[in-house]
């Protein structure tokens, strides 16, 4: 009886054991695509605006991978591996490898001379250099020795997703960028342009002296950093515009007589309740990692903002004039950015040119907000005004957060919601870890030898103790 009181304890215990590992073998493999990041900075984790535009593929998207022999291996594995992420995500994305010397027809159908990607659409084609998602500097990586030694910085993500969302988003925009009052052009701003273009929003200049009027398509009207005042023409025309149901962004320039000469710009930010105080937002530091005339602001509670907050990524602002709101019926105006308790507002303008920062009695006293979003009653995007510009620029708008708040900023006037988000970064040299025969045998010995007899060894020893007992 005590014997067979044993023997159906251990077949119990034995089907038990069983199921259990059943049961955890189904679960895992519900996870799926479930995966846990612990690189540094997480650069393994897909952004926020790769996730949504693979989520808002529908329809079956090819991605082709033209490899040349030629090239490092590393390098086509990197951008590989990261589009078969990519179809972890969303399936509707199906990977396919092509070596050009094979394929030498299909790869001359898509205009494939070296490695590259071809995205496939529908009868939409998108085609991406393998090449151009690499940085080097003055190295040369690409043969496979020369790419062992070389340093370099991958942006195949940023590259791969501006071209699913080129090719996939049906919609597009205009933005129109005024000139004409020293203002920047799309030379001065030549990394948001092309960084807008690829989020379907098409940057032109504009002149009102020449047109006379803003165009019909215009999704957003952008005024960056202008220099001298509108005329009261061009004052009136923008106001049209405004009042047919356009969309303003507005970053200020700087002009040391700024109180006298800006009355118009003053006016038209003036018609949602905001005011300039006329005086550049200085912020003492005990560090030599910014001058005073630089901030780090506080983001303020808006969807423009709340992802850049969230994910620590901060806008770096230089030479801000002060703003300050009055409120005004109809309108909805949230700050953006806010300067800390401990800046101050330098009056001394002329003063600045010639670096001079001491606070005196004239100044005024912070904080400041230096940007805001403006709604109107039902709550639809109208307006971004803010109090700098120079953080735009093609040397500064990779710096942080300041490449995303400005086009969170277009792309929330324009409408276009689901790029209001977090963009890829620029990744470090893809790590790799070379074996030594003599530690391969070792692995290989602890895990498939080593480790196996262990675990029955403890099995046969458990099993001894319970037939002495």
């Amino acid at each position: 009886m005590r014997n067979w009181i044993y023997r159906t304890n251990a077949i119990v215990i034995s089907v038990a054991a069983i199921g259990i590992f059943i049961v955890l073998t189904l679960f895992l493999n519900s996870l799926g695509t479930f995966q846990v990041d612990l690189t540094k900075d997480r650069q393994n984790t897909l952004s926020d605006q790769t996730m949504t535009t693979l989520h808002n593929i529908k329809d079956p998207v090819e991605a082709m991978v033209f490899t040349n022999p030629g090239d490092a291996q590393v390098y086509t594995r990197q951008v590989t591996d990261l589009l078969n992420e990519y179809h972890k995500i969303n399936s509707k994305l199906e990977v396919k490898e092509y070596g050009l010397l094979q394929n030498p027809e299909l790869a001359r159908q898509y205009g494939v001379t070296g490695s590259a990607v071809v995205f496939k659409h529908g009868e939409q084609t998108k085609l991406i250099p393998v090449e151009s998602m690499f940085d080097f500097g003055t190295a040369d990586g690409s043969t496979e020795q020369e790419a062992a030694g070389a340093s370099y910085t991958f942006s195949g993500e940023q590259k791969l997703t501006s071209g699913l969302l080129a090719l996939t988003s049906s919609k597009t925009y205009k933005a129109y960028l005024l000139n004409g009052h020293n203002e920047f052009n799309t030379s001065t701003l030549s990394v948001l342009a092309g960084e807008l273009g690829s989020e379907n929003i098409t940057v032109s200049e504009l002149s009102l002296a020449q047109q006379g009027a803003v165009p019909k398509d215009a999704s957003v009207l952008m005024i960056v950093a202008p220099q001298t005042d509108l005329s009261d023409a061009e004052t009136k025309v923008i106001r049209q515009y405004l009042d047919g149901g356009g969309k303003l962004f507005l970053s200020l320039g700087f002009n040391e007589k700024a109180k006298t000469s800006w009355t118009n710009l003053d006016s038209l930010m003036s018609t949602y309740g905001i005011t300039d105080t006329h005086a550049v937002a200085v912020e003492p530091k005990d560090t030599s990692l910014y001058d005073p005339l630089t901030i780090v602001p506080e983001y303020g509670n808006h969807e423009i903002t709340n992802k850049l907050a969230a994910s620590d990524l901060y806008t770096i602002m230089s030479l801000s004039i002060a703003l300050k709101q009055e409120g005004k019926a109809g309108w909805t105006v949230t700050p953006l950015l806010t300067s800390s308790s401990n800046s101050y507002g330098e009056t001394d303008l002329s003063g600045l040119l010639e670096s001079r920062t001491e606070r005196s009695s004239n100044d005024l006293s912070g904080p400041f907000d230096l940007g805001y979003a403006v709604s109107s009653a039902k709550g639809e995007p109208k307006a971004v005004i803010l109090g700098g510009s120079t953080f735009m620029m093609d040397q500064s708008i990779s710096q942080q957060g300041n490449l995303d708040f400005v086009l969170n900023s277009v792309n929330n006037l324009v409408g276009n919601e689901s790029q209001v988000t977090i963009r890829p970064q620029v990744e470090e040299k893809y790590k790799e870890v070379y074996l030594t025969m003599s530690q391969a045998r070792t692995i290989f010995t602890v895990t498939v030898i080593v480790l196996p007899l262990l675990l029955v060894a403890i099995g046969v020893f458990l099993w001894w103790r319970r037939r002495r007992g």
